[in-house]
């Protein structure tokens, strides 16, 4: 298998980056805070904008996995431009296609969206939730430093059936920067 390469996506590359969100909300229903048919539902607009506001790092940022020019996985994060808020960053939209897992891609991702958060000089938190099922995803998080802080009862309905989650965190030391 080729190498793959961590990349931020020009705009111009939305239609690539809605086929890989769609996926992923299709293939892990329960990983995420959306769902496949509320963001399928989404004008191309809504996606065009977010794509162009990730790759300008306006607020929020979204590296991406590609093999053979293919995206494979994604991270991203956003953060508040409020005084009180802007010096913790929210993990969302973690993801790797399933024939992808294993390979290590979505620690390297993980890193490279840490790395950037770091070199802001401004984020000092960093937040997510995850399923408490997730055992894998889970790992990950630890492996990067996060640690679970609390657990969400009953946060999560699909299909009928309520998930945990577990809140993350990880903090950078202020000298690291």
């Amino acid at each position: 298998m080729p190498e793959p390469t961590i990349i931020t996506l020009p705009p111009e590359r939305w239609r690539e980056a809605k086929q890989l969100r769609l996926e992923a909300l299709r293939a892990e229903p329960t990983a995420f805070a959306s769902s496949y048919e509320d963001e399928l539902a989404f004008a191309d607009e809504v996606w065009i904008a977010r794509s162009k506001s990730a790759y300008e790092r306006d607020g929020n940022v979204t590296f991406f996995a590609e093999v053979d020019g293919t995206l494979v996985g994604m991270a991203g994060a956003g953060w508040s431009a409020k005084a009180k808020l802007r010096h913790v960053a929210g993990i969302y939209s973690v993801y790797l296609s399933s024939e992808m897992r294993g390979k290590r891609i979505a620690s390297r991702l993980m890193r490279r969206l840490l790395d950037e958060l770091r070199s802001t000089g401004q984020i000092e938190k960093v937040s997510l939730m995850v399923n408490t099922e997730a055992l894998a995803a889970i790992r990950l998080y630890e492996k990067l430093g996060f640690e679970i802080v609390g657990t969400a009862h009953r946060e999560e309905k699909v299909d009928g059936r309520y998930y945990d989650l577990h809140y993350m965190e990880l903090h950078f030391r202020l000298d690291e920067s």
